[in-house]
């Protein structure tokens, strides 16, 4: 469907464009300047000294798992009310996923929940903050150091986001970025890991390479290492990301202020035009969190039901307005029933994931546009089939 006011769109200018170029005229094409620099710019905003690209935010998450030494049998708790992919990673590698619920006012983890599915076979825990809002982060952080597991923040959508002053991606043994087309920034395809631990940095940057510590194709330092058994010391993937996506992802850090604070404009017109609507609750952001903004997701109320959802996201797209169901929680999607177990009850996510709807949220949005979307939604509220209830 192509919508007259999209769902998202990626923020890119000239610079951009320019950068890529650049890229593309050089000699090396994956591993150059432009990669070096994105991973510097990434790690230094979380505060963190090592980075490392790869070609998404998905094969970031794969390499991180594996160079942490997560594998087949363990099991890593992971949030019900999320985009699948961290938990289909798991499943590939043969890794028990561990449905935590979330908390029905920042749609994050329970911490309580969390606490509860903890187990013998619990090898890590996967935090995600849930369209840019980091709270109960702590909470989490606090439970993986006293029980002594490993935290991975899954950071994707809350790139800039803070806590209590404290960026996103500081909390955990590690952390990934996810720079795809509809995240804040993007390198239209990508995603980074950042963390302190220098061996484990080692292991991604081998991992991401199909397991060499440096690419045989490129000059080294070490001219006594020549043979590829010398230089392949593990299995890896082919994760690279190339100097054109590593050159637009380094522009996009550069502006990641205007962006920001355009993404922040956007969110408070929302919230403006829509706070006073009974049949909508707009997100609730705590004054400690300092909040990146991925998207605009809001939730219908109690008396709606999926199918009255469903209908409102059809109607708005016979408007060309794009929207979406921004999320089905991930244990009653049936690619995943079959890998749940009894204990991964979560009546809170089931529950939001029927009521919610992500509404067109892009920086080149104007507030006329926005005027568009929350009229036309409200306008479906008073005349949709589930008004007489």
């Amino acid at each position: 469907m192509s919508s007259q006011i999209p769902l998202s769109c990626a923020d890119i200018t000239g610079r951009e464009i320019s950068a890529a170029s650049d890229a593309l005229r050089a000699e090396q094409l994956v591993f150059g300047p432009w990669t070096k620099r994105f991973e510097k710019a990434v790690a230094s905003h979380a505060g963190s000294t090592f980075g490392v690209a790869t070609h998404s935010s998905h094969s970031a998450m794969h390499v991180v798992l594996e160079s942490l030494g997560i594998q087949q049998g363990d099991e890593v708790i992971t949030p019900a009310f999320a985009f699948p992919s961290a938990a289909a990673t798991l499943l590939r590698m043969g890794v028990t996923p561990i449905f935590a619920d979330c908390d029905a006012r920042t749609l994050n983890m329970d911490c309580k929940d969390v606490s509860a599915k903890l187990t013998d076979k619990t090898k890590a825990i996967i935090a995600t903050h849930t369209f840019g809002n980091p709270e109960g982060i702590e909470a989490i952080a606090r439970v993986a150091q006293e029980q002594e597991i490993t935290l991975i923040e899954d950071a994707g959508q809350a790139i800039a986001s803070k806590i209590n002053g404290r960026k996103v991606g500081s909390f955990g043994r590690a952390a990934v970025f996810a720079f795809h087309s509809s995240t804040q920034l993007t390198s239209v395809q990508g995603g980074v890991i950042t963390t302190d631990d220098n061996m484990l940095a080692e292991k991604c940057k081998a991992k991401r390479n199909h397991g060499f510590v440096c690419d045989p194709s490129h000059a080294t330092d070490e001219l006594h290492r020549v043979r590829t058994d010398e230089l392949m010391q593990s299995m890896g993937h082919g994760y690279r990301i190339s100097e054109v996506h590593a050159a637009v992802g380094t522009v996009q850090m550069q502006r990641l202020d205007e962006i920001m604070g355009r993404r922040d404009q956007l969110a408070k017109w929302y919230i403006q035009k829509l706070c006073g609507v009974a049949e909508i609750m707009c997100p609730t952001i705590a004054p400690k969190v300092e909040m990146s903004w991925e998207g605009f997701v809001v939730r219908v109320n109690d008396s709606y039901s999926r199918d009255d959802r469903d209908e409102l996201i059809r109607g708005l797209h016979r408007h060309e307005i794009g929207a979406a169901d921004y999320y089905q929680s991930i244990p009653s999607l049936p690619l995943f029933e079959t890998a749940c177990n009894a204990a991964d009850t979560c009546p809170v996510a089931n529950s939001i994931s029927k009521r919610v709807l992500a509404l067109p949220f892009y920086t080149s949005m104007t507030e006329r546009e926005v005027d568009i979307v929350c009229q036309t939604l409200e306008l479906m509220l008073t005349r949709g089939s589930f008004t007489n209830r």
